[in-house]
């Protein structure tokens, strides 16, 4: 098929919807009023797939996992057969891959930036042939750009969402507290992401030994990373939760879909990252009109101001959290 320059193909690595599947598929809407025709390349079966299926976007099956020896060239053979004039990637990883393909091909290709890690020279050489990157917030570019990422090709261009999905999709009823057989006065504190060491759910455990108020704590989300020290470190956290919590005040509700109706009964997010390039639920709670108390680390701190729109603490420091869970509920009280 003859290529269109304005039909672009968007590359993701995995078939399961998290922070950066969720933008992206807020962002496509965008994508065809600004005129682009997109086309999602991604795993054939998974969550993302379906979500497209429903939402009548275009999905061509691609997985890198395949075959990694020969994914560029297998990359090119399927933009061929669907006409795409430009290849963006939807995360760091895959932007490694399509700078590869764009040294290889000449190929205009794009890369966005979710991430802050540590990289290595060649994986800067890959993403620096993109011919644009696009950072989830200045910190993300600060820190990439500090390593040897090229500034002139980087910009920032925040994480979108619809604020009218989150601004009290149904009003609060009291139907989470049902479904949780609570009945007692509490404040619910839901903390809601991946379980992982980045996401510190530790640092909420250990904090919740200190808070002696009535607080009914809600863990949002799953483990994704099936390594051992991954497992371990769940483990270890609801262990800690359990030590530190009344029986009954700690509430695993693993990977939910209905977020907006979620945030509409919580009181209160809590986000005690270690590391945050652009917290998407942050946006979602923010426009829900939720109470947020989070970390001051990465991009937060640009989304959200300290004691106007949320309350920030330093990284890793429980006896802080704790203390402003404390302050939260005070003014529940009779």
């Amino acid at each position: 098929m003859p290529s269109d320059s304005h039909r672009v193909a968007i590359l993701c690595e995995f078939g399961s919807v998290n922070g950066g599947e969720h933008s992206l598929l807020a962002l496509i809407p965008a994508i065809r009023d600004s005129g682009w025709d997109p086309v999602v390349v991604a795993p054939a079966v998974g969550e993302l797939a379906e979500v497209l299926a429903a939402r009548k976007i275009e999905h061509v099956d691609f997985s890198v996992n395949d075959n990694r020896d020969n994914a560029v060239e297998r990359l090119e053979e399927l933009l061929g057969k669907c006409g795409a004039g430009l290849l963006h990637a939807n995360s760091l990883s895959m932007s490694r891959l399509s700078g590869r393909l764009a040294r290889r091909t000449g190929r205009p290709t794009t890369g966005h930036l979710r991430d802050i890690l540590n990289l290595s020279n060649a994986a800067l050489e890959d993403i620096n042939t993109n011919r644009r990157l696009l950072a989830v917030s200045h910190a993300t570019r600060d820190h990439h750009v500090a390593a040897g990422l090229d500034p002139d090709r980087t910009r920032v261009v925040y994480n979108g969402i619809d604020p009218a999905q989150f601004r009290n999709p149904v009003r609060p009823s009291g139907w989470l507290k049902r479904e949780l057989n609570i009945t007692r006065p509490s404040l619910l504190v839901a903390t809601i992401g991946q379980i992982g060491l980045r996401k510190a759910l530790d640092v909420l455990a250990e904090a919740a030994t200190r808070v002696e108020t009535d607080i009914d704590y809600l863990v949002i989300g799953e483990r994704l990373s099936q390594k051992a020290e991954s497992v371990a470190f769940e483990d270890a956290v609801f262990a800690r939760f359990e030590d530190s919590a009344p029986s009954g005040r700690i509430h695993r509700l693993g990977y939910r879909r209905d977020i907006p109706e979620l945030l509409a009964e919580i009181d209160v997010l809590v986000h005690p990252a270690r590391q945050e390039p652009l917290g998407r639920v942050l946006l979602e709670a923010a426009a829900a009109g939720r109470a947020i108390l989070a970390t001051d680390v990465g991009g937060t701190g640009e989304i959200l101001t300290d004691g106007r729109t949320s309350i920030l603490v330093p990284a890793d420091d429980p006896a802080a959290l704790a203390d402003e869970l404390a302050r939260l509920w005070e003014p529940t009280r009779t």
